[in-house]
This record gives structure tokens, sequence and C-alpha cells, in this order.
């Protein structure tokens, strides 16, 4: 004898619309079991939306049902099939795991065999038909809600100071509701930019404004409160406002006036960035126990000071303002000795060639597309003369062939317009390299943090009286400073048959540049050299094609 679990779900307009009530269901199931000999184990009843199996009593059944394998049931009996779910895709799956479980899903009213293959279209119609019957439901009260804010009405719970009434013709309104009506006045015309929101919304809730602290600074941003509706536009970029047929409780140029109060005052009050006014943090180390500094803000009468400050017990610390002033001057006043402008040039080039063979494949790949269909539209048209298909046929692949060459056609007109400003624009990258204070003008404030990185050494102990100690060895070889020795981790050595031949020939190069200079230069020394100028060329490139793409 097969055992069966009973599913009865109903939502509250289908019980009202259309008699799925949950007694008759109950009943038809029942009825169904007795004249198949099929033993019912449970009853589940389910008030919740078929949108999805996010349901709390389905939810339940299937933690058990997966949980314990002795009492699983043959079948999950149900009415229809919108009983079961309203969304295909989620009805197919939650099929499949069913089956895993080896319980078969069954409507009673629409019996399908799922062994028949032909069955499954017949699945998909019945959920299908009910998943367009949502959609349109769906679409038709967001339309209905879009429609009264249009015409000036507010939908949904009135907000503080009003109450929802229903006129004798049957339309909803809001009106005003006393006491709060006359506390949000007080609230819009006492409000000072000087004094805290906080304190404000304190003030008002001892005279018996019953709000949270959100809501209150929401409620003073709200228009409604000036007479105005916002209506959220299916059709335009930007939301808009309507008057409302609603009593406001305060004249708009008040409502405005508060507005600007706010604006101005958040502007002034705007948090500092963290990031940018401690961005050397992780690079410094304490002179006193050399620990690693961390960073941190304190708030004084005014502002917010920040701090690179040591751990407990050590008690060192330094203002972060004067620290970053410092060491970008450093960097930013630095220049390059001239024989490494021309390797800093040909890596640019290399690595631009690198980018445009990229784009370069985009635009064969577009290229073959458009071809594809202009010779789509030719057989069309071949095809129309043959009589193969009719008139409306071909236009219609006409037309849609002509769309997508246009698409095309855009998309290859930008990227050919946007390689020739960027070969344009990169040909001045060099003026980065030989002052490195441009890059920290152009660049944002993630990518300062990169090239400071790049110039600092990682274990700083910060001195303002020693400013080379700060750079890394090949920054000072680079930029003109006594030649250092460079450290050379044990994984680094003097082998070169990774390198390709553009690389060992840059390394060459540099060899040069310091036999001209009279100093002798290692193989290991010159690879941190070349690591630092190629790292160094793709920040430049990267800042100067994103201020073309902006």
């Amino acid at each position: 004898m097969q055992t069966a679990i009973l599913y009865i779900r109903v939502s509250t307009d289908e019980q009202a619309q259309k008699g799925y009530s949950q007694r008759s269901q109950e009943e038809k199931l029942n009825r169904y079991c007795k004249d198949n000999h099929i033993e019912v184990i449970q009853t589940i009843f389910e008030d919740h939306s078929a949108k999805s199996f996010n349901r709390p009593a389905w939810n339940t059944m299937m933690k058990e049902l997966t949980m314990s394998k002795a009492t699983r049931p043959d079948l999950i009996l149900f009415t229809r099939w919108d009983r079961f779910s309203r969304n295909t895709a989620n009805a197919y799956y939650m099929i499949t795991q069913l089956e895993k479980l080896g319980i078969e899903p069954q409507a009673t009213d629409q019996p399908l065999d799922m062994a028949i293959p032909e069955n499954k279209v017949l699945l998909a119609m019945y959920i299908v038909t009910a998943e367009v019957e949502n959609d349109r439901r769906s679409l038709n009260i967001k339309q209905g809600i879009h429609k009264a804010k249009k015409e000036g009405r507010y939908m949904g719970r009135a907000p503080i100071g009003y109450i929802n009434i229903s006129m004798p013709d049957g339309r909803k309104m809001i009106v005003p509701h006393e006491p709060e009506a006359t506390l949000i006045k007080i609230a819009f015309e006492s409000f000072e930019e000087s004094a805290s929101v906080r304190t404000h919304y304190k003030t008002l809730f001892e005279s018996g404004l019953k709000c949270s602290l959100n809501a209150f600074l929401n409620m003073l941003q709200n228009p409604v409160y000036c007479g105005k509706i916002k209506v959220p536009s299916i059709e335009r970029k930007h939301k808009y406002e309507v008057p409302g047929v609603h009593l406001p409780l305060i004249p708009e140029e008040l409502f405005h006036y508060v507005q600007s109060r706010i604006s101005h005052r958040n502007n002034k009050y705007a948090k500092q960035n963290t990031n940018s006014q401690l961005m050397f943090r992780g690079l410094l180390h304490c002179p006193v126990c050399s620990k690693k500094l961390s960073g941190s803000g304190s708030k004084g009468r005014s502002k917010k000071y920040f701090y690179y400050h040591c751990y407990y017990p050590c008690i060192y610390r330094i203002r972060a303002e004067h620290v970053n002033e410092h060491l970008l001057f450093i960097i930013g006043s630095l220049r390059p000795d001239t024989g490494y402008i021309p390797v800093f040039e040909h890596l640019i080039r290399k690595t631009y060639d690198n980018l445009c063979l990229r784009n370069s494949t985009n635009k064969v790949n577009v290229n073959r597309s458009l071809h594809k269909l202009v010779e789509r539209a030719a057989n069309a048209r071949e095809l129309l003369v043959k009589g193969t298909i009719n008139e409306e046929d071909y236009l219609s692949i006409k037309s849609d062939c002509e769309s997508r060459i246009d698409i095309l056609g855009g998309q290859l007109n930008d990227a050919y317009k946007l390689d020739v400003q960027q070969r344009e624009s990169l040909k001045n990258l060099t003026t980065c390299f030989s002052n490195p204070a441009l890059i920290f003008q152009e660049a944002s404030n993630s990518t300062q943090i990169k090239v400071a990185a790049l110039f600092l050494k990682q274990n700083l102990t910060y001195s303002e009286t020693d400013i080379i100690g700060c750079l890394k060895p090949e920054v000072q070889m680079i930029y003109g400073f006594s030649h250092p020795q460079i450290t050379v981790n044990c994984n680094e050595s003097g082998n070169t048959d990774n390198l390709t031949k553009d690389q060992r020939e840059l390394l060459t190069k540099i060899i040069e540049v310091k036999k001209d200079k009279g100093q002798e230069i290692e193989v290991p020394d010159a690879l941190k050299v070349l690591s630092f100028l190629s790292a160094l060329v793709k920040i430049c490139i990267s800042v100067k094609i994103l201020q073309e793409v902006n």
C-alpha cells in the first residue's frame, strides 16, 4: 500500500477569488487517497506564496524527509500543479530533489506520469500558466501603484504624522493625525544646523514624538510633508515628484531649507577616509622597539587627528599628516638618471603593444560577427527571391541584422577611437617617470598607496633626516643616488635562463648605464631595477587609461 503526504497550500487572494480553501483541498485529497487505497501519513497546511520554495511548512517537511529515511512517503499529493509551484525552474529543481529521495510529486486534478517524456511538456504548460498569471498580477499591481502615485495619492502605510482613511468612493487617502502632526511641524521649524540631529530628536522624543532616530532622520527628508509624492518612474531614468492630494504639514520652502541645512551639515562633518589618512600603515616600523606601527584617529575639538603609533607598552606615536606629507614630498622630488629613460620608454611600448594585441583580438571577433550578419542578410534575400520565405520573414531578418550591425559597428568605431586616444596620451608617460609627483596628482588613493609601496622600503623606520634611507636600493640607484648593494633573497640569483630575449636586452642596457657612470652592477641588482621599472610602467598606463575612459 502506497503512502502519501498531503500538501495543501493557499494564499489569501487565491482563497478569496478562486475558492482554493484549505478545507476543499483537504476533502479532495482525502477522497482521492481513499479511492486509490493510499495511506495518508501526514497533512501539511501552507499559507505562503508559490513564487519560490522558501516556505516555512515546506522547508520543515524537506528537512524531516532528508534526515529520516524511514518516514519518507511514496507520494506528495496536491490538487493542482500551481499548488506545488508557480516558477518553472524551481519546480523542475524540486522534482529532481524529491526523485533523489524516492518521492514522487503528483497533482490529483492534473495527473502526469513523469516516465513519459511528453508529459514534461504538459507539466511545463501547467506551471508556466500559473507563473504568467503571477507575473501579470504583479505587473498590474505595480502599474496600479504607479498610476495612483502619478495622481498624487500616497500608497502604503501612512508616514508618521498621518493616518490612512478610506473615502466614500473607496479611494485611499492620508490625513494629518494629532499630536504627531504638530510635533513634526515643530521638528522642521526648529531644525538648526549647529545642533546635532540626535539632540534635536531627543527633544522631540521627550515631547511625545515616538519613533527611532533613523526614522526621524528619514522623516526630515521625506517630501510628503510638504505635499509632494515621489514617483518611481517605470520608463524614465530618474525619480520625480508630483503634487499630492493630501494636506501638507509644512510649506515647500521650509522643507527645501531644511534639506539644504542637512546637506551642508553632512558635508561639514563628513568622515575622513582612514585609508588616505593612514596610507603608509603597514610599511612603517617603530624606531624604539622595531615593531610594525599601527594607526588610528583621535577626535579633537574641530576635527579628527590621525597618528601612526606603536603597541603597548611602547608609547611611541607620530602625527600621520606630517609623515605622509614628508614621504610624498620625497617621492615627488625624485629625478631619474637620464640613462634609464630609454629603458622605461621601451617597457611602455612593449606593455602597450600587449594591450593592443588583446584589443586587436576583440576587433577581429567584432569584424567576424559583422561579416556573418551581412551574409545572413544576403542569404535571406536569396531565399526571398526563390520563394522559400515570405516578405514578412525577410523584413524581420533584415531588421534584426541591421540593428545588430549598428551596435557592433558602434563598438568597433569606439574601439578605434579609444586606441588612437590612448596612443597619443601614452607618449607623455615618460614625464611620470621623470617626475613621480605627477602620478600622485592624477591617481586614485589606492594607486597612490601602491606607488608609495613601490618606492619605499618594506620595513621602513621613519626618520625626518634620513631621506635616502626611506627608499628602496633600486630606487636610489635609478634616481641618481650613490650605488647601494641590493640585498638579494636566497631564491633570487643571477640566473637569466628563464628571461625572454627582450628582458635580457634590457638587463644589458641597465648594466651599460652603470658602466657609463664608472660603476659596476651585478645581474641580481639589475633584475631588481628592471622589476621596479616594469611595475611603475603598469601603474602609469593603468592611471592613463582610466583617465581616458572616464
